[in-house]
């Protein structure tokens, strides 16, 4: 019963990190009107995915029923990949090597998704060996 709390509270602490974190706490590049840098542009889609991945962590926490939490916890660790594919595929950051979206945004951003999968994915396999 406990793990669900800690599943949900991890799952919504890296949510709000990935929402939060290309605005304020590891930020991409200054929005530039004239020239908008994709940067800017995968910063605001992160903010989609981490506020759905929050919004897993909560339902984690108020869901009883295993199956339930067992697919919120699936759904958790493909959204970690989209968080991983952002800046490295689907979007990207700048070209320069020197600019802190790819210094410093993109390692965070990474180093969270992983998170994401890993608690996602570990959540999951121990959800499905509890219903068998």
């Amino acid at each position: 019963m406990k793990n669900k709390y800690v599943v949900g509270a991890l799952l919504l602490i890296l949510g709000l990190l990935i929402a939060i974190g290309p605005q304020k706490i590891f930020p991409v590049c200054e929005f530039n009107p004239e020239k908008a840098m994709k940067c800017h542009w995968m910063g605001k889609s992160e903010i989609g995915v981490g506020a759905v991945i929050a919004v897993i962590g909560l339902l984690q926490m108020v869901m009883d029923h295993a199956k339930v939490r067992q697919g919120l916890s699936m759904s958790a660790a493909l959204l970690g990949l989209v968080t991983l594919l952002l800046p490295t595929k689907l979007i990207g950051v700048c070209m320069n090597v020197h600019m802190r979206c790819v210094t410093l945004t993109r390692p965070a951003l990474l180093i969270l998704g992983i998170a994401v999968m890993l608690v996602g994915g570990l959540s999951a396999y121990a959800l499905n060996k509890v219903e068998k």
